[in-house]
C-alpha cells in the first residue's frame, strides 16, 4: 500500500465497507488531500484485492451544515446515476443504507463519504477534435435533463447573469483604480458591461433551464474506446443551458492545456469546434441564439484570465509596469464589447 496516515487509510476503509462489505482495500493513491479545520476533501484511488478500483471521497467543505451538503451531494450524485442509467459513461456510484452519500468518520470529525466506480484516467490536453465531442457530450446532457425535467436544487459556477467564477469585472474595476490606466477606457467598458448585462439579464427568465454535471474541462473527462467518460459532480447544479454551454466552451477554448509544439492560434479553433459538436445533438431557439451571442460578447470580452492570472492579463502586466501594454490590451476589450452579432450561433 502507499504510504498513507493512519487517519486516512481507516477512514476509507471504513467507508468502503459500508458500501461495498465484500471488497479488502489493497492499496490507495490519494488524489487530492486537503485537511484543514474547516475544510476537509480527502479523494483517493482505492485498488481492491478483487482487482476492482474505486474512488472513495470524504468531504466536508462546510465548516457547519454538515447535513445540507450531505443533501447536495445525494442529489448530485443522483443526477450522475440518471444520465449514467440514460446512456452518459459516468462512473457508477455505490449505496450504503439506501443512499449515495453518508456521514461518516475522519478521525475524530466527521464528512460526507461517497464511493463509485474508478473512471479512468482524466486527459490532460485539448484539440479542435475533442473540443468537438465535448460539446456534443455537453448537449446529450442538457438534452436529456431538460427532456426529464430534471432539478438538483443548487446552482452551478456558470450562470452568465448571476455571480460567477469566470467575471471578474469587480477585479478589472479595482485593477483600474491604477492611476497610470487609461480611466476613460475603463469608463467606457464599464457603461458596455453595464449593458450586455443588461441584454442577458432581459432574456434570463425565459431561456430553458435545467441540471448539468457543472464543470465538463478536460480534467474531468476519460476517453475510453466507448466514448467520452465524465465524472465528477462536485459543481453540479441547475443552470441556464445556454449559459453552461457559452462558459463551459470558453472554459474549454482558453483554459485547457494544448499538447506541446501546438501554436498557440489554435485555441482560436476551439469555441466554434466545441459550439458545432454541441449544435449536431441540440439545436438553439432563435431566444437562445440571440442569449447566446450576448453572453459570449461579454464574456470572450472580458474573460478573467485576460484580467487575472495569466502572464499577459491586466493584472500582471500593470504589475511589471508594462503600462503600454496593459492599455492597449483595455483598447482591445472594449472594441470587442462593442462587436455586432456574427451569426456565430445561427
Amino acid at each position: 500500500m502507499e504510504r498513507v496516515n493512519e487517519r486516512l487509510a481507516a477512514a476509507v476503509g471504513s467507508a468502503l465497507a459500508r458500501f461495498l462489505p465484500g471488497e479488502t482495500v489493497q492499496n490507495i493513491r490519494p488524489y487530492l488531500a486537503y485537511d484543514k479545520p474547516t475544510y476537509l476533501k480527502q479523494i483517493t484511488d482505492v485498488s481492491c484485492a478483487s482487482g476492482r478500483r474505486f474512488v472513495v471521497k470524504l468531504i466536508h467543505e462546510d465548516g457547519g451544515a454538515l447535513e445540507k451538503e450531505r443533501d447536495k451531494i445525494e442529489r448530485q450524485s443522483a443526477f450522475s446515476e440518471f444520465l449514467r442509467q440514460n446512456s452518459i459513461l459516468t462512473p457508477r456510484r455505490y449505496r450504503a443504507d439506501g443512499a449515495y452519500c453518508v456521514l461518516s468518520a475522519y478521525g475524530d470529525r466527521i464528512c460526507c463519504a461517497t464511493v463509485e466506480d474508478r473512471g479512468g484516467e482524466e486527459i490532460r490536453e485539448i484539440s479542435a477534435a475533442l473540443a468537438h465531442r465535448i460539446g456534443a457530450l455537453l448537449a446529450r446532457i442538457h438534452t436529456l435533463s431538460l427532456q426529464s425535467n430534471y432539478r438538483i436544487g443548487c446552482g452551478t459556477l456558470f450562470g452568465a447573469a448571476v455571480k460567477n467564477d469566470v467575471n471578474a469585472f469587480d477585479a478589472l474595476r479595482k485593477l483600474c483604480g491604477d492611476p497610470r490606466l487609461d480611466a476613460a477606457a475603463f469608463s467606457r467598458i464599464e457603461t458596455l458591461y453595464g449593458r450586455r448585462m443588461d441584454a442577458i439579464r432581459s432574456f434570463w427568465d425565459t431561456l430553458p433551464r435545467a441540471a448539468t454535471q457543472g464543470d465538463i474541462s478536460i480534467n474531468n473527462l476519460a476517453d475510453t474506446p466507448n466514448g467520452l467518460l465524465v465524472f465528477d459532480y462536485n459543481n453540479a447544479g441547475d443552470e441556464v443551458l445556454v449559459s453552461d454551454l457559452v462558459l463551459e466552451g470558453l472554459l474549454t477554448a482558453y483554459e485547457m492545456d494544448l499538447p506541446n509544439g501546438v501554436q498557440r492560434s489554435e485555441r482560436e479553433r476551439l469555441f466554434p469546434a466545441f459550439l458545432e459538436g454541441y449544435c449536431t445533438v441540440r439545436k438553439l431557439t432563435d431566444t437562445e441564439r440571440r442569449a447566446a451571442w450576448e453572453i459570449y460578447a461579454l464574456y470572450d470580452s472580458l474573460w478573467f484570465t485576460k484580467i487575472l492570472h495569466n502572464d499577459e492579463s491586466l493584472e500582471k502586466l500593470t504589475e511589471r509596469g508594462d503600462v503600454e501594454r496593459a492599455n492597449a490590451l483595455l483598447g482591445r476589450m472594449e472594441r470587442d464589447l462593442t462587436r455586432k452579432d456574427t451569426g456565430l450561433f445561427f
